[in-house]
């Protein structure tokens, strides 16, 4: 079939099952200091690809070889909505050539939901409020433990899970709720600029240990919340990684890899049976690139 683009990593979500995670302390207090938690598994359904010549999107589960480089990258906009969920391999992905985004849609409401997500200053909040312009959504505001630290960060509410699953997290909790993303991203800079969290995460996902992530989380929330002026609901969650897939090695994508079977994804890693066993790559660095072939 040929040389694809990667779009996406599609993944569903099953659960919740309630865990109660004992603190570090808690594990020789025994069930005295135990935190509940809601925990969710990631689960790999499909690799939406599209065809260089076509803008069509299709949701692709046989196996995979990488294309050999170099790799031709293009624009990431696609006709789905920003304010609510939709089939993956139903949309439509621009098929010119460009980093990040190409000139016909830098201004695209896609495009500056990113813009405002991603800079920093003026800028970001420019680009937030000409989103607000354009789009009514709703917006949520989360605290994840990283494994280094405790990381803020907003997306759309209706993508918390899956924007969890694709970030390496131990445990995760919901500070607001917010209908503005201009409200919901400046009071991500607050939060960040008090010192109670960082804008970014780990590039190298860690084993989670919600037991050490439960009692630092629950404190960056408690004073995140008095800082903001907002009621913490203190709800623990989190998107457990499937078994094995941490202890796969990171590999960097190769045409000598041979033929590949996807098997799981989180974090930002797909791991796949390789002829060399279970590996793992970073799916950053194939995406929106045709750095795939199939069939």
């Amino acid at each position: 079939m040929g040389r694809v683009i990667l779009r996406l990593v599609y993944k569903v979500l099953e659960g919740p099952t309630l865990e109660r995670i004992p603190s570090s302390l808690g594990r020789f207090l025994g069930d005295r200091d135990a935190y509940e938690v809601l925990a969710y598994t990631a689960k790999l359904d499909s690799l939406i690809i599209q065809y260089p010549e076509g803008a069509d999107s299709y949701r692709y589960t046989g196996p995979i070889s990488i294309a050999g480089e170099p790799w031709r990258t293009y624009c990431r906009w696609h006709n789905g909505p920003l304010d609510r969920r939709d089939s993956p391999w139903e949309r439509l992905y621009c098929t010119v050539e460009a980093r990040d985004y190409c000139r016909y849609h830098r201004r695209s409401a896609r495009s500056l939901y990113e813009l405002c997500l991603s800079l920093r200053g003026p800028q970001a909040l420019e680009a937030c409020k000409r989103v607000d312009d354009e789009v009514s959504g709703e917006y949520s505001l989360y605290l994840s433990y990283t494994g280094k630290g405790v990381k803020v960060g907003v997306t759309r509410s209706f993508r918390l899970l899956d924007r969890l699953a694709e970030q390496p997290h131990s445990l995760a909790t919901r500070l607001a709720v917010y209908d503005s993303l201009y409200r919901a991203r400046r009071a991500e800079i607050a939060v960040a600029r008090g010192g109670i969290a960082g804008e970014t995460g780990v590039r190298k996902p860690r084993r989670p240990d919600p037991g050490a992530a439960a009692p630092a989380l629950s404190y960056a929330a408690e004073r995140a919340s008095k800082l903001l002026g907002v009621e913490w609901e203190g709800e623990l969650f989190r998107v457990k990684p499937p078994d094995g897939l941490l202890a796969s090695p990171l590999v960097s994508p190769s045409s000598s890899l041979g033929i590949l079977e996807p098997v799981a994804y989180w974090g930002g890693l797909l791991q796949l049976s390789s002829r060399r066993g279970l590996i793992v790559l970073r799916v950053k660095d194939l995406l929106h690139r045709d750095s795939v072939v199939v069939g």
